[in-house]
């Protein structure tokens, strides 16, 4: 831009500008993130033996909160999210991922002992391969509608809440080998609809989320 002494001022640099959660749950977003998601997950775990959960979280969370988000539900509602441990440091990261949701971070930070912790690499292989037909399916159905709900400041921060709960509350309910997939599958619906930009999906999290907290305080009751 050209002053009128013909001065050059340099454009504004905004790229460290904080963007609204509209804005940032409309970047690397759609159906087509599904497939590409479960590709990446794919190419993390190649050739290895196991993978940190702290290079997870660098590596899918770089893409947004809904990616990251989308694989750890997926870890929790497969068997390795029942391995003693694990269900509750899947939480323990659900729950963060809400707080930095909720406060309108970008990033994903997460505690040293959280990050150092190793999940195995034939696990995330083996996962990828048995949600990549569901991805394909999802990818064809899901449609940017009732963005509202997919993109909204109200909404994501009520889900932002829910994952500090429901993710919070692994931590505790982590020794019951059913906890991680009960608590994982609303939290899976819940990054696909906001990955998928689809807020049917996301009303649909609602809906399973009210039974999880119902099936969760009754399984605590008998559990206690």
């Amino acid at each position: 831009m050209m002053t009128s002494s013909g001065e050059t001022i340099p454009p504004t640099d905004t790229s460290n500008e904080k963007l609204s959660q509209a804005q940032f749950y409309g970047r690397n977003t759609g159906p087509s993130a599904i497939p590409r998601l479960v590709q990446r997950l794919q190419d993390i775990a190649c050739d290895k033996n196991t993978v940190s959960v702290d290079r997870l979280t660098k590596e899918i969370g770089a893409q947004g909160h809904a990616p990251l988000l989308m694989v750890i539900a997926v870890l929790m509602m497969l068997p390795i999210g029942m391995i003693p441990g694990i269900g509750g440091a899947l939480g323990a990261v659900v729950a963060i991922i809400g707080l930095q949701m909720l406060l309108g971070h970008e990033g994903i930070w997460l505690p040293g002992f959280l990050g150092r912790r190793e999940v195995s690499a034939r696990s995330i292989r083996s996962s990828a391969e048995r949600i990549r037909p569901a991805a394909d399916w999802i990818h064809q159905h899901l449609h940017p509608r009732w963005e509202f709900l997919s993109s909204g400041n109200a909404s994501i921060s009520i889900i932002a809440v829910i994952l500090i709960l429901t993710g919070g509350s692994l931590t505790i309910l982590g020794a019951i080998p059913v906890a991680a997939p009960l608590i994982g599958l609303p939290v899976a619906v819940f990054a696909f609809g906001i990955l998928g930009r689809d807020g049917v999906v996301v009303a649909a999290g609602y809906v399973l989320i009210a039974l999880t907290f119902a099936g969760t305080w009754l399984l605590s009751s008998a559990w206690g």
